[in-house]
This record gives structure tokens, sequence and C-alpha cells, in this order.
């Protein structure tokens, strides 16, 4: 079903006839607004978030540097849709896009202040790109050249080198390569930080995980980034006390050394690593992870598979089985990832 976003044509109007009024034009379809009233940027009715952009309230824990203004931060950029688009995105997900002006980039920014108006910046105007849009394919390739995976740290090569830079005792050869980007972005919670914080962040669990095969697990089903994430999240959460640590550890290597053939499902009550197992060597068959998702790294399918991931590990660390018929609903472990987040918060910042 298309993600449809709909713009009155009033505000449309009243919008377009501000950018006339103060944009600089310069003969091209992109032009500069150099003074872009700061109510005209908050305002949701005039400048409408852009739709494929990754979900703001994610990455909001993550803009406390926003408390101090910089004047990179009165720069953000518009497109202008005159005509209804259509685009399917890398993410796999497809949007219908009415007329409108959005917001191509500072969709976070801008939630951050209206939640946190006290550290409004005193500037009253912005910068604006301004951009004319006349193709889905046109609009996809502006969005990406401001917040597409190519154009932050997310490369392999970046997270090697600072693996390398900081000394991260690493073995397995998918660790050493920097191949789990996806995994850690979805561990810090922000797609758009650099692979220094990101690593850095995580430099004991990222080693943890490595040691007890979790990067080069027996089955390579277990194999996958969203697993790779759960391992650097439950690592950090039940790092401590002693007990936690040494519980959280064996679970990881129950994981990591968990082969289909030999897998028992004959109890009618399951622990949560069972569970995981069943449905990562039974894709499907539950119904527990929606068809599609599972090892997918698109942003709609991260939330299914870490709030299923992390309930399940949950659900082991406290000893707790649950009947593998009746127990086990999506409606129970629905919003686990965003729970564990907030519990990680101080410790992640």
């Amino acid at each position: 079903m298309p993600n449809i976003i709909k713009l009155k044509n009033s505000y449309f109007d009243e919008m377009l006839a501000v950018i006339e009024d103060l944009k600089v034009s310069t003969g091209e379809s992109s032009y500069i607004i150099p003074y872009l009233p700061r109510e005209v940027f908050l305002d949701l009715n005039l400048i409408t978030r852009n739709p494929i952009n990754r979900n703001e309230r994610r990455r909001l824990r993550k803009m406390k540097f926003l408390k101090k203004h910089n004047r990179t931060h009165d720069e953000i950029a518009l497109f202008i849709v005159r005509e209804t688009l259509s685009i399917k995105t890398k993410d796999g997900d497809t949007y219908t896009i009415v007329p409108g002006v959005y917001l191509g980039n500072g969709n976070t920014r801008r939630l951050w202040y209206a939640e946190n108006s006290d550290y409004t910046p005193k500037t009253k105007t912005l910068i604006a790109m301004v951009h004319e849009v006349t193709s889905g394919e046109d609009y996809e390739l502006l969005y990406d050249c401001y917040d597409s995976d190519d154009s932050v740290e997310n490369s392999a090569e970046k997270i090697q080198g600072v693996l390398g830079f900081m000394g991260v005792n690493i073995n397995s050869t998918k660790a050493k390569s920097g191949a789990f980007g996806s995994a850690l972005s979805m561990a810090y919670g922000d797609w758009n930080a650099s692979a220094k914080d990101r690593v850095s962040t995580f430099k004991e669990e990222i080693e943890l995980i490595d040691k007890v095969g979790m990067f080069s697990p027996e089955d390579k089903d277990l194999s996958f980034q969203a697993m790779y994430a759960m391992a650097l999240i439950v690592a950090k959460l039940y790092g401590t006390p002693k007990n936690s640590k040494e519980r959280m550890i064996s679970g990881l290597q129950f994981l990591a050394n968990a082969k289909q053939d030999s897998m028992a499902y004959g109890e009618n009550k399951w622990d949560g690593l069972t569970a995981i197992c069943f449905e990562i060597f039974n894709p499907g068959k539950k119904g527990w992870i929606p068809e599609g998702d599972l090892k997918a790294t698109k942003a709609s399918s991260q939330a299914p598979q870490l709030d299923f991931f992390l309930y399940c590990f949950e659900k082991y660390m406290m000893s707790q089985k649950i009947d593998k018929t009746k127990g086990f609903k999506p409606s129970i472990w629905k919003g686990k990832w965003d729970e564990i987040a907030n519990i990680l918060e101080k410790s992640i910042i």
C-alpha cells in the first residue's frame, strides 16, 4: 500500500508565494533563499516532512549537540513538487508525493527544536537551497545527496580504518573487514553518526561478540546485520554485573554455535534463544517476523527484527520459558527496541 503525502493547496500556494518573494533566481531549476524566516521553517503546514527521510525520532536522542548553535545548523534544503510524483525507494517503500514544498534535509533538526524550544537558535533566518523536482527519480537522487548511506561515514572501509586506529582486538574476517556498519548504526541509534563515534561507543562489545563467535557463527543463517546489532545491544545492556555478563555471554555462545539440524523443539515451552533459532531456521512458519523483513536492513525491517530478538534474549536472561504455540505474540514485543534504547541512552551518548 503506497504512502500518500497530502498538502492543502492553500498552504502550498502560501509557501510558493513566500519562496517567490524571497528567492534569488539563478535561471536554473535550483536557487537560493538567503533569508528564510525561522517561523516558516518550523511550520509543518508550510513545509512538509520529507516522506523518505529515515525515522527522525530514532535519531532524536543523538541531537543534543544542537544545544550549542553552529552556523551550519541554519542551512536547509527545500524540494518543490508541482505535480504528483511516484517513487520507490531503495528501502523498498513506494511513495506517492502530491504537490507541495518538502523539507529535503533538517527534518530531525526541526523535530528536536519543536520538542526543545528553549534551545531554538536566536537567529531569525536560515539559508535554504531550493530545488524544483519534476520526477520521482529526481526526488530520490536529490535526497541521496543530502542524507544517503553513501553520504555519511557508513562504509566498511571507514569502519575498518577506525578499528585499526583504535586497536580493537578482533580476529574474525567479518569483524576485521568492517562489514557490520548497519549493525553498528542500529545499535548506536544514528545512521548519520561517524564511524569513529559508533566504533568507540561499542569497542568492548565488538571485541566480546567477536570473541564468542557471533561474527562467524557455525550456521551461516545466523550471520546478518540485525543479529549482530542484537548482540552488540545485549552485550552493552547486560555487561554488568558479573553474573549478568556471564549469562549474556553464554547466551551469545549458544547462538554462535547453534545449527539447524541440531536444534530440539519438542518441549511445549521454549526459552528465548530457542525461539530466535526457530524463527531464523524456519522463516515465516510462525509469522513472528513479517515476511521479507528477516535479514533485511531497510528502515521498515529493523524494528520487527530487533523487537523480537531483544524480547527473546530478555526472556532468556530472566530464565523464563514461554508456551511455543500461544505465548509468543508480536503485540507483546512491539516497542522493545525503543524501550532498551532508552535504557542505554546514558551509556551510549
